[in-house]
């Protein structure tokens, strides 16, 4: 007559196992305390804020936020069941902070922080178990903070602070062995070492040192080779040095040598070979050039000259061949082309000329062949193209046609080729779009959903409706 009275307290023994089973990895993925959640936030694929995607074979990694891991190292191909969390590199709700994700050979380099070490330097091949920390720059708790991380011939070159040097100029193979410091410009604390551009055999920088202010350098990739390029601005002041492009073997930058205002500059590495292109706006005015792009050898640019206001420029690297494109908005009044992108040889970028708002233009280097591509938004209203990318063989882009709101374009560069991708967003919200990557037969990109969450979106490249898909579980209400 006992066994029977047993059955009841076996069967809460084995609820209470199950809640406990249930129980148990809620706890280990608890959300931060201070947050409000809804139940919708807790799906394993209700990710937010994508960000830094970067193909690495048949998936792409990216970093983005979910409310139990925080900010960690994402992987997709492209569909929701193909979508993952990659690796939970700082467990618990406070997150790695992965950023910088760059390919270089067969890994996806990036920062992160494992809660143990600081702010280091990371790769990915594709797999958790092949994510791993590279090196311990900065030892213990300390941050490195690795940044500016660039692919260049045989290495991948970076900015990092090991604690003694301040912000210097790194390279790596792939692991700690291999890692080593490149520059010591004013070894320090106070170092900082940013913009870094490769130009062929030459890896250009800018630094600030005591002596020069914050100038042009330039690396061959060792310690011995690292050196000043020129003091454009000579003493301790800077040059304000920006914007650097590379063409080939030539680099170029805007700066200021303090007798002219901001201007327009080239360099082959050497100091003689270091020199302003063309006052373009004479005297101590300057014409800040902009939005430099390089289409083949030939350099786009915005600038003022003080008579037409900022049109588009072009330069071969000659004062005879720096020369005005086209006064699109003719006289004084500026078109203001840009941002500019490169794409099947020739430039696109945004302008006005005056009758239309901000619209999709294109050139060839000529007045003749700059022309309108399309009024995105009609009349005297705005497309305001940007965020341009190539992705699927075609140009990418952000814009607003005045009904459906900031949302993705893409063109093929005829008026009858650029089209609307998708209305993200419906109706006239905003989804701004951008990070546009090309996967299989898809483009991914990240938009907002409407309700003020960034998510990450597949469109096809077949074209069909406009519609675009969230890869990923839906939210109903926005992240808080």
């Amino acid at each position: 007559m006992r066994a029977p009275a047993l059955r009841p307290a076996r069967c809460r023994l084995r609820a209470l196992c199950a809640a406990l089973a249930l129980f148990v990895p809620l706890a280990a993925s608890a959300q931060d305390p201070a947050r409000d959640v809804l139940p919708e936030q807790l799906q394993p694929r209700a990710f937010v804020g994508p960000t830094g995607l970067v193909r690495l074979g048949p998936r792409v990694l990216f970093s983005a936020f979910h409310v139990t891991t925080g900010q960690e190292l994402w992987s997709s191909d492209g569909t929701t069941a193909g979508t993952v969390l990659l690796k939970d590199i700082r467990p618990g709700f406070r997150g790695a902070f992965p950023s910088w994700q760059t390919r270089f050979g067969a890994h996806v380099y990036f920062t992160a922080t494992d809660g143990e070490h600081g702010l280091e330097l990371w790769r990915s091949d594709g797999t958790a178990r092949g994510t791993q920390r590279v090196t311990d720059l900065n030892p213990g708790e300390a941050d490195a903070m690795p940044a500016e991380l660039t692919a260049w011939r045989d290495a991948l070159y970076f900015v990092a602070n090991d604690g003694r040097h301040g912000f210097q100029l790194w390279k790596t193979g792939g692991d700690a062995r291999s890692t080593r410091r490149v520059s010591s410009v004013d070894a320090g604390p106070g170092a900082v070492v940013r913009q870094l551009t490769p130009a062929g055999r030459r890896l250009f920088f800018t630094a600030t040192s005591h002596a020069h202010g914050h100038e042009l350098w330039v690396s061959e990739g060792a310690p011995e080779t690292t050196r000043l390029v020129k003091d454009i601005r000579p003493g301790a002041e800077d040059g304000n040095l920006e914007n650097l492009v590379a063409t080939g073997e030539r680099l170029w930058f805007t700066a200021s040598d303090g007798r002219h205002g901001i201007e327009l500059w080239t360099s082959d590495g050497s100091e003689a070979g270091t020199r302003m292109v063309k006052d373009i706006r004479p005297g101590e005015a300057a014409s800040r050039p902009a939005h430099l792009t390089a289409v083949g050898a030939t350099l786009y640019f915005a600038a003022e000259d003080g008579t037409h206001g900022i049109e588009l420029w072009r330069s071969d690297g000659t004062e005879a061949g720096t020369q005005l494109v086209k006064d699109i908005r003719p006289g004084a009044a500026s078109s203001v082309p840009g941002p500019l992108a490169a794409f099947g040889g020739r430039l696109y970028f945004a302008a006005t000329d005056g009758a239309t708002g901000a619209e999709l233009w294109t050139s060839d280097g000529s007045a003749a062949g700059t022309r309108l591509v399309k009024d995105l938004g009609p009349g005297a209203g705005s497309g305001s193209p940007a965020r341009f990318a190539q992705a699927g063989g075609r140009l990418w882009f952000s814009a607003n046609d005045g009904v459906h709101g900031v949302e993705p374009w893409s063109t093929d560069g005829s008026a009858a080729g650029t089209r609307l991708a998708a209305d993200v967003a419906p109706g006239p919200r905003h989804a701004m779009p951008l990070g546009f990557v090309a996967l299989g037969g898809a483009v991914l990109f990240v938009a907002d959903d409407g309700l003020g969450n960034e998510r990450l979106w597949s469109r096809s490249t077949k074209g069909g409706a406009r519609r675009a898909t969230l890869i990923g579980d839906p939210l109903r209400e926005r992240l808080r």
